[in-house]
């Protein structure tokens, strides 16, 4: 398959390097000039418990882009989604399509610069880490699951990119993935208000109550079925905690990228975009919580997953 990954970080690097290892023809494209040379003069590097090695693989920034793309995958930032759209309106071949791997429902915002009909959906909860330039750290192999935005029946399209993708299999239930996600992520959004691991923070008793409410809010939202994956049960919220607590112990992403953006890469997270998606008294708090850190009011602690704990606490049953 012939494919350019708009955004070569985290999840889009993971996935362009093993489609490049296994000989499909693939362009990367990022907007941090740092890491666009790091790659060109040394490949790209992955390393962690999964797999390690390098791969040479070409990489262009965004105005270095060809006339025409055949395939897009679309792996950058949610908050940057419109960005990356716009590279592909006068670029995408008429039979072309684009994949988005990115976390939430971003596809209204592909749909609306190339057409519903070219436009398909996944659901990753592989752990990955940009870990400095031209290098991404893979924590683990996890859910990939790719499908058409409306359901139904798996397409020659969509399996061509499940066949073609690392560690993909097509659905017929994207939509159901992707709401499963956006409650398991709520809880990591907690989580990253504090400097907890990801287990601890589903593990610990004193916020299994928040977490379950969390779920809750977020799935009494969702409009479609919502699909399991990895540990989680959108029926046995409880046992997810486990289970999830479980599935991260064995990744080495201890800390989930919302952390690392707020205490590592110090900037803005997807907070505002996610919350386009989701919303409700606790998800709410937490919004606001972020925004205290991203702008210097607070830091990530203990003390504001407590916090998060005892509003919830508090609500009405």
């Amino acid at each position: 398959m012939k494919i350019t990954v708009i955004g070569a970080g985290a999840i889009g690097g993971t996935l362009g390097a093993l489609m490049a290892r296994d000989g499909h023809d693939v362009t990367l494209c990022d907007a941090d000039e740092a890491h666009v040379a790091a790659i060109r003069e040394h490949g790209l590097r992955i390393e962690g418990p999964v797999n390690s090695f390098t791969v040479a693989v070409p990489v262009l920034t965004p105005a270095q882009l060809p006339d025409t793309i055949e395939h897009a995958l679309v792996a950058v930032k949610s908050l940057h989604t419109a960005s990356a759209a716009a590279l592909l309106v006068d670029r995408l071949t008429a039979d072309g399509d684009v994949l988005t791997v990115q976390n939430g429902l971003t596809a209204d915002v592909l749909v609306a610069a190339v057409g519903a009909d070219r436009v398909l959906s996944s659901f990753v909860n592989i752990g990955a880490d940009v870990m400095g330039p031209g290098v991404v750290m893979q924590g683990n192999v996890a859910t990939f699951r790719v499908g058409e935005l409306a359901g139904g029946d798996i397409t020659p399209r969509v399996q061509a990119l499940a066949d073609a993708l690392p560690y993909a299999e097509a659905t017929d239930n994207v939509l159901g993935y992707l709401w499963g996600k956006e409650a398991y992520g709520a809880m990591l959004w907690a989580g990253a208000v504090s400097d907890l691991p990801i287990a601890q923070t589903l593990d610990r008793a004193e916020y299994r109550s928040l977490m379950v409410a969390l779920a809750r809010e977020v799935l009494a939202q969702a409009p479609v079925r919502v699909e399991s994956f990895d540990g989680f049960v959108p029926d046995d919220l409880e046992g997810s905690l486990d289970r999830l607590a479980a599935f991260n112990r064995r990744s080495a992403k201890t800390h989930s990228g919302i952390y690392r953006d707020l205490m590592v890469r110090r900037r803005k997270t997807e907070v505002d975009e996610v919350h386009k998606d989701i919303s409700g008294p606790i998800f709410d708090r937490i919004v606001e919580i972020v925004h205290d850190i991203e702008e210097g009011r607070r830091t990530c602690e203990v003390a504001n997953l407590d916090e998060l704990a005892a509003f919830a606490a508090r609500l009405p049953a």
